[in-house]
């Protein structure tokens, strides 16, 4: 079972995209007590139709994403509260964790203590370090004076304020922060994963549930926009997913009369892709 809110959720967004997935109006809808099927729908003549809903997720990535989360939201909470930007030399810095550096709460006041000490003694040596005047930057790995900061840090880097020109002022919030998150990725890393799911369901469901007209899967992209590798890029679009999708199930459905991707964050005007049985889209 998923999470119910979520689901009732992706598939309230689903029929507002495709209000005539199943080929007919939807009178009404519910998630019934007992699964499957994840949603079920009344059509306007009758038609039982029910929908398995599942993610398209690389669980691998998502597994890594959240530990690092984890960790960087630890370290947010022992900095509380953190304070405005008043130092003379440095716009923003970089907290570079250790791996499973999640901060124990018996370490949290000494870190900030630290913390804040070392942005003072960068911030008063800053005129006086050659190699961190800009386009440079102070990368501080040293940490034997600092112990608490060692357990959880390998580097904090200092940007300069005088290289941001008239937008650095001071005062401001959200200095002490973290690196970009970027990994090296290709879409067929993601591409793998929908496979994998349509692979699963098909696999796990060789009938229709007893007491539907119709069974539908409907593979939603939502959680991984914000833990996994992007899909998109510059030659590769969600409708190429979508097409491969649809070539790897070719004429083995399983129990599905109809799979459906549905990708809500999509910018262009296609959310609703139809991989079986296939249309002009998703078509190879």
């Amino acid at each position: 079972m998923g999470d119910p809110a979520a689901e009732k959720n992706t598939f309230a967004a689903f029929l507002n995209a495709a209000p005539a997935f199943a080929g007919d109006k939807i009178t009404n809808w519910s998630r019934p007590k007992q699964d499957p099927p994840d949603v079920l729908c009344t059509t306007e003549t009758g038609l039982q139709v029910g929908l398995e809903l599942t993610g398209w997720l690389d669980n691998g990535q998502i597994t890594d994403a959240k530990a690092i989360e984890a960790i960087e939201q630890s370290i947010r909470k022992a900095i509380r509260p953190e304070p405005p930007n008043h130092t003379e030399h440095i716009h923003y810095a970089w907290l570079r964790t250790l791996p499973r550096a999640r901060i124990k709460p018996t370490d949290e006041g000494a870190f900030r203590a630290e913390l804040l000490k070392l942005v003072d003694e960068v911030d008063s040596r800053w005129d006086g370090e050659e190699e961190w005047q800009p386009p440079q930057r102070c990368c501080w790995t040293d940490f034997s004076r600092y112990p608490t900061l060692e357990k959880y840090l390998f580097q904090v880097r200092f940007f300069a304020r005088s290289a941001r020109g008239p937008s650095s002022t001071k005062g401001g919030q959200g200095w002490l922060t973290f690196p970009c998150k970027s990994r090296s990725y290709s879409e067929q890393s993601m591409v793998e994963a929908l496979l994998a799911r349509l692979r699963d369901k098909i696999q796990k469901y060789a009938a229709r549930p007893d007491g539907l007209s119709e069974f539908h899967l409907l593979v939603h992209y939502d959680l991984a926009l914000e833990y996994n590798s992007p899909v998109e890029t510059l030659d590769f679009k969600f409708a190429d997913a979508a097409r491969a999708g649809t070539k790897f199930i070719g004429d083995d459905p399983g129990a599905f009369d109809r799979i459906f991707l549905f990708v809500p964050h999509n910018d262009e005007p296609q959310k609703v892709f139809q991989l079986y049985p296939p249309t002009a889209t998703t078509g190879v």
